[in-house]
């Protein structure tokens, strides 16, 4: 049974935790006022997601972290089942079936992948800087985006990337190193157009000349522009959207929600939702700041860095700023294995500032 020192109470993050509920609070009237069916389904998963971070939140961050390393074996094997035996949706090998249930093996091991770097760069603190800080979180990394990238799922190897290079500069790389590195990759990245998959290429040439092809490729990102600008200043109420109540609007519960929420609640709904992720942003970068030891100031980074990127990748995506990768949300978008991925880094930034003193 996990049990919560009472003193750590004092220090439980209530806002960050009241900051999540109003994201979870529109993404639930949102789904609800598209299709009823799926917001009752979120609701379970916000009751399952809550049980998981009480128990994330109920263990010390430092205990999670050693477990990392166990849950990092696990998780490679899950990714590697889910290669032979996965559920194929819309072309993809993502999902494995747990009865009536499905979850996505990729999602969790963000969490996981987070930890286990966290870890090994914390346990490296009392040495001198070198390599290791780079080569090892990378190789650390390497198999996993591996495995993802053949599901396929670019979006969630393109989201780990800057979250596993930001613990790296956090966990004390050289700067040297961290010059060698991005020099490399930029040198590195023309190459990556001959290993995409047909569509994923057509998705960068839709995104440079959204008119190449706007009843196929396009599509999803002129229909979200046509939602979002249909909401104007204050939206057309929860149940007024056209474009997205009568399915103009394509992926309208997942990855497209925030031009469905913009629809409903206008230029003004849609800026208090950016803000609140902005209020996220800055109090798990504080929570960070504040932590009283490197690992907690890893885990606190990594977490935040996680929400953050998913978040900025997701709203350019479906403003047109960024090619379409098929991102959720966080907290917003329907999605059981997303939300509970979610909801742990929201766990995981609150254990940290709970035992800043501890």
């Amino acid at each position: 049974m996990f049990r919560i020192d009472r003193r750590l109470l004092l220090h439980f993050d209530w806002l960050l935790v009241a900051l999540a509920g109003i994201l979870l609070g529109a993404g639930l009237l949102t789904l609800w006022s598209l299709v009823p069916r799926f917001g009752m389904r979120q609701l379970l998963w916000v009751v399952i997601g809550t049980a998981g971070a009480l128990a994330i939140v109920s263990i010390d961050y430092r205990t999670l972290a050693r477990w990392s390393t166990l849950g990092y074996v696990l998780g490679l094997l899950a990714l590697t089942i889910v290669l032979a035996f996965g559920r194929v949706t819309q072309g993809a090998r993502r999902w494995l079936a747990l009865g009536p249930l499905t979850w996505q093996p990729s999602e969790v091991f963000k969490l996981v992948l987070i930890g286990v770097v966290a870890h090994y760069l914390a346990g490296r603190e009392e040495h001198p800087p070198g390599w290791d800080r780079v080569l090892v979180p990378l190789a650390l990394t390497a198999p996993a985006l591996l495995l993802i990238v053949k599901q396929p799922d670019l979006g969630t190897a393109l989201v780990l990337l800057p979250v596993v290079l930001t613990l790296i500069f956090v966990g004390g790389a050289r700067w040297r190193d961290l010059g060698l590195l991005f020099g490399s990759a930029l040198a590195a990245a023309p190459a990556l157009w001959f290993v995409l998959r047909d569509y994923q290429r057509e998705r960068i040439l839709v995104y440079v000349d959204p008119a190449r092809d706007p009843l196929g490729s396009a599509w999803n990102v002129i229909q979200a522009k046509i939602t979002i600008g249909s909401g104007q200043l204050v939206g057309k109420g929860l149940f007024g959207g056209t474009q997205s109540r009568l399915a103009f609007l394509p992926e309208r519960h997942t990855d497209f929600i925030f031009a469905a929420f913009a629809e409903s609640w206008g230029f003004l709904g849609a800026m208090v939702l950016l803000v609140v992720y902005g209020l996220v942003a800055l109090r798990g970068l504080e929570v960070a700041v504040s932590a009283r030891d490197l690992l907690g100031r890893l885990l606190a980074t990594g977490a935040t860095v996680l929400l953050v990127t998913q978040a900025l990748v997701n709203l350019g995506m479906v403003t047109g700023l960024l090619p379409v990768v098929g991102i959720p949300l966080p907290l917003v978008s329907y999605g059981g294995s997303a939300l509970l991925t979610a909801l742990g880094a929201v766990a995981l930034i609150a254990n940290v500032r709970m035992r800043r003193f501890a």
